[in-house]
Formats: C-alpha cells, structure tokens, sequence
C-alpha cells in the first residue's frame, strides 16, 4: 500500500515540477525539459531513499525546449521508467547505473531493430528527438511485451508515449534499455 502510495505521489510530482520550472523560465509555454529531468531524476533517488554510492545517475541532456502537450506525457513516462529501475533493476544493495540520454535526432537515420523500435512507426511520422532511459541492472523480463502489458505503470508509458505520437523500443542488453522517439505535439 506505501509503495502505490509513492507511485502515485511521484506522478503528482513530476507534474508538479513542469510547471515550478515552466515558471522559473523566460518562456511561458515551453519548458527546459533537460533541467526539468535533472531536478526529477534527482527527486526520484531521494524518494527511493537512493545510497549515492549504489547507482550513480548519469545523464547527457541536449538543451530541448518543449512545449506543455508534449512535457507533461513524457515527464510522467519518465518517471515511470526510472522508478521502475530504482525498485526492479537493482535488488538491496547492489549497485549499478541509470543514464538518460536526450538529444535531437534524424530519426530516419535510425537503425529501429537497435533501438527495438518498430521501423513501420518510426517511418510513418516525423519524430526529431530521442529520449534513452538505460540501466545497468538484472533486465526486464523477456516474456514483458509492449504490446500486451499487464503492469501499470508500462501501460501508462506505452498510453502517453502514444499521445505524443511518438514510438517506444525496448531492448534487453546487460540491463534494460528503453527508447523514445518523439516529436512536438502540435507543432
């Protein structure tokens, strides 16, 4: 019950932190998404009570500006995927690392099989940027598939990864990788 509990607070959370730094910002309608994801994925690891010598949390963040449609849907599917590491990827006391990864991205020059990603999705749609969320720990199981999830949480992420228009890939390589390709909703 504590943990639903903490999932649910953790999504208030992440809304919650668009809008401090959407009006922390010169802009009123677009959003530092690369600073935004430092001050949640820093919030997370204090949320889970994280041993700072256990993951190390290492992110390369191209600065994205993106408007609210768009930052919403994916801070929550961010969050989701990180929490799911921080509880799943690394029993008590292991340690490991989690890297997040956003950049603009020509996403036809994109291998999908890599990425896990369907080619069909990433052909049909104009998609600029990628968001990458790695860890390093015992994987995701190999019976879990995007298409039929059972688990809140990744139903959520694989609901608001649609709403964006965006494609999601998964794969499952000393750890797990997910990978978002997306673009800006409405523009």
């Amino acid at each position: 019950m504590l943990e639903a509990f903490r999932e649910s607070q953790n999504r208030v959370i992440s809304m919650a932190l668009i809008h401090e730094e959407l009006y922390k910002g010169n802009e009123i309608d677009t959003l530092d998404f690369a600073a935004y994801l430092q001050k949640l994925t820093s919030d997370l690891l204090n949320s889970y009570s994280v041993q700072k010598d256990n993951i190390d949390l290492k992110l390369n963040l191209e600065k994205v500006h993106l408007g609210m449609d768009t930052a919403i849907p994916l801070g929550i599917v961010v969050n989701e995927l990180v929490s799911n590491s921080l509880k799943h990827a690394f029993p008590a006391g292991s340690k490991g690392e989690i890297h997040i990864h956003l950049c603009k991205t020509d996403s036809s020059t994109i291998n999908a099989e890599d990425l896990g990603i369907d080619e069909k999705c990433r052909d049909e749609k104009s998609l600029p940027f990628r968001l990458s969320i790695i860890d390093s720990g015992r994987g995701i199981s190999e019976e879990l598939d995007l298409k039929n999830i059972e688990s809140l949480g990744l139903k959520l992420v694989s609901l608001l990864v649609d709403q964006i228009d965006g494609c999601i890939g998964l794969k499952r390589d000393r750890g797990t990788k997910f990978t978002i390709l997306f673009g800006e909703i409405g523009k």
